[in-house]
């Protein structure tokens, strides 16, 4: 649900961000009469069109060009407006933009943020013009500095987001096998045995225990024993289904919420990877103790709470470790 939420929030900023661009480019064009508005994006050797207003359509976004064959390249090398009423009587008369993108009067302006130019807010006509105003340039200026503005409100927005969830993660992460810790799995798992009691879904745990992980410490060092930890980590993730979730518990014990799963399903699960963790070959030192795992399925029953469920798959846990 987080991520369909932060998805749909920055497709609306997008959205927002794409109707401000375009209400720009029709009030530009009706205030320079110059019957094309382009906001594009440059690269260091590139130049691409990203929103374009044109009377036939022969410039459409997405289209790429050459930045040295555009009238921006001169507005980006002036760093400031570039204004041309008429370009057959100015220093771009033989400019290739004139005949590639039918300029015959141009008015630009460089999008700058954080220092840096990222595009450019251009207007153009197919014939000249009368002598652009103090007035055109420096409103087309401040066009671009407004797009400038709400493009690094964004980045502002987006570098925020990331810092959130960079917190979050790291509030609800094991910090040595980068897998869930046992908060976030208590909050997952109250909220999928509520879901069970009121809709009736299935709620299957399972509970891993590491067998020989206090032997590595004892022998080989707690570094062997962090590295057979990482190891567990790896494999279960890459073997687990996305729908699936791994936290760890404890020291030694780590639970797996397998939704949508029979217990024959878990069950044959759990022994594979028990196989699979068992077949690595895990080196300690000069030797290569095998690792080993008890595992125990536990099935929600009704008005099962957290306790009640984590208990039953524990006690499976402790028979198939007796056994």
């Amino acid at each position: 649900m987080t991520t369909e939420f932060e998805t749909d929030h920055q497709a609306e900023m997008a959205k927002m961000f794409e109707q401000r661009v375009e209400a720009i480019l029709r009030l530009g064009i009706e205030q320079f009469g110059l019957p094309i508005g382009i906001f594009s994006a440059i690269g260091e050797e590139t130049y691409e069109i990203r929103q374009v207003f044109h009377p036939e359509n022969a410039l459409t976004p997405g289209m790429a060009f050459d930045l040295d064959d555009t009238f921006c390249s001169h507005v980006i090398s002036a760093s400031k407006v570039s204004a041309f009423h008429d370009v057959r009587e100015s220093e771009l008369a033989d400019h290739p933009a004139g005949e590639k993108f039918g300029f015959a009067a141009y008015l630009g302006a460089p999008i700058v943020v954080e220092g840096e130019c990222i595009g450019t807010l251009a207007f153009g006509s197919p014939s000249p013009v009368a002598a652009f105003a103090k007035h055109d340039i420096d409103l087309v200026q401040l066009f671009a500095d407004s797009i400038g503005q709400t493009v690094a409100h964004i980045h502002d927005r987006k570098a925020l987001e990331q810092a959130k969830k960079d917190i979050e993660r790291s509030a609800n992460t094991d910090p040595l096998t980068g897998l869930y810790n046992r908060r976030y799995m208590e909050t997952v798992l109250r909220t999928e045995l509520e879901r069970s009691n009121r809709y009736g879904n299935s709620v299957v745990a399972g509970m891993v225990y590491f067998d020989n992980l206090k032997n590595l410490n004892e022998s080989f060092g707690y570094d062997a024993g962090d590295a057979a930890l990482k190891l567990f980590a790896k494999v279960a993730s890459e073997m687990m289904r996305e729908t699936d979730v791994i936290a760890r518990w404890s020291d030694k014990e780590f639970i797996i919420l397998m939704p949508e799963t029979g217990a024959a399903g878990a069950l044959n699960y759990l022994q594979r990877l028990t196989d699979r963790v068992g077949a690595e070959d895990f080196q300690a030192g000069s030797e290569h103790p095998r690792l080993t795992l008890s595992v125990g399925l536990g099935i929600a029953e009704k008005g099962d709470t957290l306790d009640k469920l984590v208990s039953r798959t524990s006690i499976a846990m402790h028979q198939s470790k007796q056994s």
